[in-house]
């Protein structure tokens, strides 16, 4: 996502300003900032190392800013994790991290948000109140028994920097913009969640919910135009519904999903070496090819060709 790309960048350049200090230690130098709510910590890695251990006794966020990890969670495969992307760790969790890049003048910097479970307990209890899922999605609840791995939208990077200024500066009003800033930050942990469940399971959903109905439709039609309409009536709901829960439910707009979907399809099929750029904007029912380039370069930063180079030389 290239505007997510431009806010790492700014959220990076802030955290270089705000942090001159030689480090005291070259891997997983930590500075933290308490809050009345949460514990902000800046974490940056000057050196390659492995299987580094990190432990989070209650609910943690962590956002990636610069450089990359390799993650090692239980008998999950190991992943990447790299900037404009967020990992959510459950309380009394342990993940082991690889820093593959990580140099001097380049180091891999994280940031993480330890947060109560009470608070995110409270969080939920007023998003089933003032913003309830559909009858078939049941309430809003947290799992604290799994991690999430998710990539960021445009909101959760603007969300993160402005978090990182609240903590580093002095504010009269510090602990109510930390209060705010952070419920912000739990109900899109929560939506992400909820999205992921459901898109991992949608296919035993389909009977009981709408929202799911509708998804195994755009994921079966990615190939052709999908209209608000049809989805609407797939999910039996009025179109003002439809785009009202699938954005209180998953927290992006059916469109904006939509195009999500068809980039992570044009990026498998372009792995393909028999296969060139106008081939995969065909297959996924572009009639513009400049629109297709352009939709995935905001996406992931880079125009298809690139993209297309890079993996099958990699």
């Amino acid at each position: 996502m290239y505007g997510n790309q431009i806010h790492s960048a700014m959220i990076n350049q802030s955290l270089v300003q705000n942090r001159e200090k030689p480090p005291r230690q070259l891997v997983e130098n930590r500075t933290s900032y308490a809050g009345r709510d949460a514990v902000f910590s800046v974490y940056d890695t000057y050196q390659e190392a492995s299987r580094v251990e990190l432990k989070s006794d209650s609910p943690m966020y962590c956002g990636m800013i610069s450089g990359k990890k390799v993650i090692h969670s239980g008998d999950e495969t190991p992943f990447e994790f790299v900037p404009s992307e967020s990992l959510v760790l459950p309380p009394d969790s342990t993940i082991y991290i690889d820093f593959p890049d990580a140099k001097l003048n380049q180091p891999t910097k994280c940031i993480t948000v330890e947060l109560p479970l009470e608070r995110i307990d409270e969080i939920v209890a007023r998003m089933n109140d003032r913003m309830p899922r559909t009858k078939t999605s049941g309430e809003w609840e947290y799992d604290a028994s799994a991690s999430v791995h998710f990539s960021n939208t445009e909101s959760v990077d603007l969300l993160i920097r402005k978090l990182f200024h609240i903590f580093t500066e002095e504010h009269n009003q510090k602990d109510l913009l930390v209060e705010m800033n952070t419920a912000e930050l739990i109900v899109h942990m929560l939506q992400t969640e909820s999205r992921n469940l459901l898109l991992k399971n949608y296919r035993k959903h389909v009977t009981q919910s709408g929202l799911a109905s509708a998804v195994e439709f755009i994921k079966n039609n990615l190939d052709r135009p999908i209209s608000i309409n049809k989805l609407a009536d797939i999910a039996c709901m009025s179109k003002a519904s439809f785009y009202r829960y699938f954005n209180n439910e998953f927290g992006i707009s059916p469109v904006e999903y939509i195009n999500r979907e068809r980039v992570k399809k044009a990026c498998k099929l372009l792995r393909n070496k028999d296969l060139n750029v106008t081939d995969v904007s065909f297959k996924l029912g572009y009639s513009s090819l400049s629109h297709f380039i352009k939709l995935f370069k905001e996406h992931t930063g880079t125009t298809p060709k690139q993209y297309q180079l890079k993996k099958q030389a990699g």
